[in-house]
């Protein structure tokens, strides 16, 4: 493999992926701990969040010889909020973080075993809406509408495929009839991981996005969009050890997502292009084109039974580049000089699964799900939920690498993958999360041997 594939870095790129597969379901939860209406209202809150992962992978990443595939981590994480709310009209949020956090000795992507992240602001915004001042003020609702939203937030464009992540933004929304326009400006946060992780000396995100977003609600059973955004890399044309970095991209994307025949038969679907201009590998001041694209579909069916049972399936391709032999993302082991950059790389995200955690760029999935909660007429047991998942990967281009560094066989199929899950809200304030992943390598990557994930975590809501 040698030095300039960089495994530790592509290490930490898988890890920040699985973090977002383990995080997504609690923030969907978590971010909008919003309280019921009043005049005037100021609230607060919290949550605190123990949690372990170990991972077992069998492997040897830096080619010494020994087995470093095994890894496990500790993380205690506080949360609390605050809420201001004034009609309902003005409302101010604000969440402050502070992590702890304890690896097994040695296993560190940044070598660093015990460390502190924090305290930081996790979302602090400030939102307007003019309907509800006009109803709050006794003036007539006129049919247009605007809402504003600034400050630290999570920003989503269609489903979330390609620009899915916090920024420091405004989000300014117009209303009219049935058509919603959102415009965002806004800049990643200082703390955010380099997409690019071989840029040397700098691990954290500097980068500029803008966009706009059209939907269209009046169809009561789909409910289409299309949006562009780009985003401006900051250090672009930077020059470190004779390379040249940087990436600026953009992005147009259409969509939908709704019911399909039968009230409890739900889809989505997004298609992206990606355009924009990278450098390249070994080129010190030569910029090539991107011309990349992805596409998403999900099925999800909710049976109408007491167990609130359902099944989910789900296909995602995302394009790669068949010269990026040791990395979809980053500069170094990245696209080659005079040809144009295939890779699809965006700030998005997609579940594919906890073992692998591949970045969606150079991949094909297609996931199986089914979940169920299999006691809800006894109380003990009443919001107990058990799922589990099937994964089957596959390179877009044979030649190219996926996020994980190992996958450097030229070949097209990249293995399967089971997740299993457990949640349990034992309380209304006391939730306990249980999973396990099991992958099983294909013949794109250099070892054939499994790998393995067991994560747990505690959550105590105040």
């Amino acid at each position: 493999m040698g030095p300039l594939t960089m495994p530790a870095n592509a290490q930490s790129a898988d890890q920040t992926q699985r973090e977002r597969i383990l995080d997504e379901p609690f923030r969907l939860n978590m971010d909008d701990q919003t309280p019921a209406e009043k005049r005037v209202l100021f609230d607060w809150g919290g949550y605190f969040r123990s949690t372990f992962w170990a991972a077992d992978e069998n492997v040897d990443r830096d080619g010494d010889g020994l087995d470093d595939g095994y890894r496990a981590l500790r993380r205690q994480q506080l949360r609390v909020w605050g809420l201001f709310d004034l009609d309902q009209v003005h409302r101010v949020y604000a969440r402050g973080k502070l992590d702890y956090l304890d690896w097994n000795s040695g296993s560190s992507v940044d070598h660093n075993d015990s460390d502190w992240e924090g305290a930081d602001l996790d979302r602090g915004w400030y939102e307007f809406r003019l309907s509800r001042y006009q109803q709050a003020y006794g003036e007539p609702v006129g049919q247009h509408d605007l809402a504003v939203k600034l400050g630290r937030q999570y920003v989503e464009f269609g489903t979330g495929l390609a620009l899915s992540l916090p920024l420091d933004a405004a989000l300014v929304s117009l209303y009219s009839g049935h058509w919603q326009l959102t415009g965002l400006g806004g800049v990643s946060l200082h703390s955010a991981h380099n997409i690019d992780r071989s840029f040397p000396g700098d691990t954290n995100e500097e980068r500029t996005f803008y966009g706009l977003q059209v939907r269209y609600n009046a169809w009561p059973d789909h409910k289409p969009f299309a949006y562009f955004f780009g985003q401006e890399d900051d250090d672009f044309g930077t020059v470190r050890q004779g390379q040249t970095y940087g990436y600026d991209s953009h992005y147009l994307g259409v969509g939908s997502r709704g019911q399909l025949g039968l009230p409890n038969l739900q889809y989505t679907v997004e298609g992206v292009l990606e355009s924009g201009r990278s450098h390249a590998f070994g080129a010190p001041a030569r910029k090539e084109s991107i011309e990349a694209w992805a596409f998403d579909t999900e099925l999800r069916y909710l049976f109408m039974d007491t167990k609130r049972s359902e099944l989910t399936a789900e296909y995602l391709l995302a394009s790669g580049d068949g010269d990026r032999d040791a990395s979809p993302t980053n500069t170094i082991g990245g696209n080659r000089p005079r040809t144009d950059d295939t890779s699809f790389v965006a700030w998005g995200f997609r579940d594919t699964g906890l073992a692998l955690a591949a970045v969606p760029t150079n991949l094909g999935m297609l996931r199986l799900g089914a979940s169920t909660f299999p006691a809800r007429q006894q109380r003990c047991f009443e919001h107990l939920k058990v799922g589990a998942s099937y994964y089957f990967y596959h390179k877009q281009q044979a030649g190219g690498a996926l996020s994980d560094n190992l996958s450097l066989d030229e070949a097209c199929y990249a293995g399967s993958e089971m997740d299993l899950y457990l949640q349990w809200r034992f309380t209304s304030d006391l939730a306990w999360t249980a999973r396990y992943g099991l992958f099983w390598p294909g013949a794109a990557f250099i070892t054939e041997d499994e790998r393995h994930l067991f994560f747990t975590g505690l959550t105590l809501n105040f």
